[in-house]
C-alpha cells in the first residue's frame, strides 16, 4: 500500500493529474509559448521532465525526426548519472533492464608473441565507491523514452512535437521581445516557414539537438507571453 499526503491513491501514483498548460494540452503547436525546447536529445528530454514539473510555464518540444529515437550513440550510464535517474523516478527499471558494469579487461599485445593480445589488467569498475548505483550499459534510446514517460505522466503533460526542425534565431536586442526564431514543419505541406519574436531562444545552433535555457527576465515580453513560428502552407 503507497501512502500520500492527502492518503492512499488507487491507482499508479507516478501519473500526476494534469495541471496548468498540461490541461486539455493542445496537439499542434501553439502561436504562444513560454519555452520552446529545440530537440529531444538527452539535454532536451531532461529540461522537458523538469520543466513538466511546472505546469503554469507554458513549454513546448520541437524534434526534426518523425518519431522517438531508437538507437542511441552514447549507451554507457556513470553511476553518478543513475543518481539523477533516481530523482526522476526511474532509477530501478533502467537497473533491471541495463547491463551492470563490475570490472574491466585491459589487453595489450602479447610481449613473447605480438601478433597476439593478451589480458594485462582487470581492475574493478568503481575503485573509490563513488556512488551506491552501478555503471550500466543500455541502450541511449530507452533512457529517452523513461525521461519522455516522466515529463507526460508530469502535470505538464509535455510530449515531444515531432516532424518540425529549427531554421534559424535572430537577435534584436532593440525589441520588446528581442528573440526572434525560425521553424519548418518537415512535411509536404509547409514549403515555406515564417517567424515571430520569442521569449526564450535555443542555447545550441540549429544543428545541435540541444535544449533550450531561459533567458534573462528583462527579456521577457511584458504581457509574459512568446509567439512562436508557425508555417505558411501554399494558398494560406
Amino acid at each position: 500500500m503507497h501512502f500520500h499526503q492527502n492518503g492512499y491513491v488507487s491507482a499508479d501514483p507516478r501519473i500526476e493529474e494534469a495541471a496548468g498548460y498540461g490541461i486539455d494540452r493542445a496537439e499542434d503547436l501553439p502561436d504562444e509559448v513560454d519555452v520552446l525546447i529545440v530537440g529531444s536529445g538527452p539535454a532536451g528530454m531532461i529540461a522537458a521532465a523538469q520543466l513538466s514539473q511546472y505546469p503554469d510555464v507554458n513549454t513546448r518540444m520541437i524534434e526534426k525526426r518523425d518519431s522517438r529515437l531508437v538507437i542511441g550513440q552514447a549507451d554507457g550510464i556513470q553511476a553518478r548519472s543513475v543518481e539523477t535517474f533516481q530523482a526522476f523516478g526511474f532509477a530501478e527499471e533502467i537497473m533491471r533492464e541495463g547491463y551492470h558494469i563490475t570490472e574491466m579487461a585491459f589487453w595489450n599485445p602479447d610481449p613473447e608473441n605480438p601478433e597476439n593480445i593478451i589480458r594485462t589488467g582487470r581492475p574493478k569498475d568503481d575503485e573509490h565507491g563513488i556512488s551506491e548505483f552501478p555503471h550500466l550499459i543500455v541502450n541511449q534510446a530507452r533512457v529517452l523514452d523513461y525521461f519522455a514517460q516522466f515529463a507526460a505522466q508530469s502535470p505538464g503533460k509535455i510530449t515531444p512535437d515531432y516532424g518540425i526542425e529549427f531554421v534559424d534565431l535572430a537577435v534584436d536586442q532593440d525589441a520588446a521581445a528581442p528573440r526572434r526564431r525560425t521553424i519548418r514543419y518537415r512535411s509536404p505541406s509547409a514549403t515555406r516557414p515564417a517567424s515571430a519574436p520569442g521569449r526564450y531562444a535555443p542555447s545550441a545552433p540549429a544543428t545541435s539537438s540541444a535544449a533550450t535555457v531561459p533567458g534573462r527576465r528583462s527579456d521577457r515580453r511584458s504581457d509574459g507571453r512568446c509567439p512562436v513560428t508557425r508555417p505558411i502552407t501554399p494558398g494560406a
